[in-house]
């Protein structure tokens, strides 16, 4: 990968980057309406695309934090607000605050999917408890990780 030595590539990083954080809401709102409509089968082929695009968005911020060091800013929020603030144009700004946007967003439909998944998980070991005390087969663990039966 090369560094990106001009703002009209880093401008392009920024947009493709909102694409791509675009994408992946839209998945994680797929994988809401799954869980919540018990689709679980197609649980695997979202995760599958998550995978994929949370692997590009990671590229696109390696391409982006390389751009503010070869810059000499800090490639972080910091550095990205820097230089910003050095730049004529009100776009990119409104383009990065997009940006942060779609992150929250898919930061808070992700953590309401993780807490939909948790429960069907507290339900799931619920109900194997149940199955085993009903049919007599129980196993306990001891401290040291024995069975007893």
């Amino acid at each position: 990968m090369t560094v990106i030595q001009r703002s009209e590539s880093f401008a392009a990083v920024i947009d493709s980057e909102i694409g791509t954080a675009k994408a992946f809401v839209e998945v994680l709102k797929k994988e809401e309406g799954a869980l919540i409509h018990g689709r679980i089968d197609e649980l695997d082929m979202l995760a599958s695309d998550k995978t994929r695009l949370v692997e590009k968005l990671e590229n696109l911020s390696k391409q982006r934090k390389q751009y503010l060091s070869f810059l000499g800013y800090s490639p972080d929020k910091s550095g990205m607000q820097l230089w910003l603030m050095k730049q004529a144009g009100v776009e990119l700004q409104e383009q990065w605050n997009q940006l942060m946007e779609l992150a929250k967003t898919a930061q808070q439909i992700n953590r309401t999917n993780g807490s939909v998944i948790s429960t069907y998980l507290q339900y799931n070991q619920r109900a194997y408890l149940a199955l085993q005390s009903a049919s007599g087969n129980i196993s306990l663990y001891g401290p040291k990780g024995q069975a007893f039966i």
